[in-house]
């Protein structure tokens, strides 16, 4: 009984995200600051992963730091996205979205997740590395795509924007819809 109990404790610990290091990159604009505040409070209460919030000049920075694997997860916007792959941009979510995610798997080897919801639509995307070490992160980012509204990213980018700071507005809003 007791040499299972140890098997157990030991596989349990390995599956962990205990201790790997999840670097987030966003273009330098509160709305990303926000959303990537929700993300890593997100990650880092549900998984126990640290993550590190990286801020850069403009969107080429982001993508030229992903390419060089400093960055594993980026806060996209819908329409920089299809400007990022030169597509013309499309108005109808659904068929944006599968857009998105193909091209960004075929020509940036990156994974575009379900967008966040509210306006401009953003959404998180992986890189394929951060994909292979962290699997059930997708699942995890997906859980968000349904709770935020517009009207809530409003009042978060509001809040954001007045006296109080984007990871104290995300980890009330997190708390509110029960998934910390």
């Amino acid at each position: 009984m007791l040499v299972l109990a140890m098997l157990l404790s030991f596989s349990t610990q390995a599956t962990a995200c205990v201790g790997k290091v999840l670097y987030i990159g966003i273009a330098n604009s509160p709305t990303e600051q926000l959303i990537a505040e929700m993300v890593a409070v997100l990650v880092t209460e549900r998984t126990g992963t640290s993550v590190k919030i990286v801020s850069f000049k403009d969107a080429k920075a982001v993508y030229a730091a992903a390419r060089k694997g400093e960055i594993g997860l980026l806060i996209e916007n819908r329409d920089r996205a299809f400007d990022m792959i030169g597509k013309p941009r499309d108005n109808n979510s659904r068929t944006a979205q599968e857009t998105l995610r193909r091209e960004y798997q075929k020509t940036l080897n990156m994974v575009w997740l379900d967008s966040l919801g509210g306006s401009p639509p953003y959404a998180p995307v992986l890189s394929t590395d951060t994909l292979s070490s962290l699997p059930a992160l997708p699942k995890l980012l997906n859980k968000l795509s349904g709770i935020l509204t517009e009207d809530a990213y409003n009042k978060l980018v509001k809040s954001a924007k007045s006296d109080e700071k984007p990871k104290k507005v995300a980890r009330d809003f997190l708390k509110a819809k029960r998934l910390i």
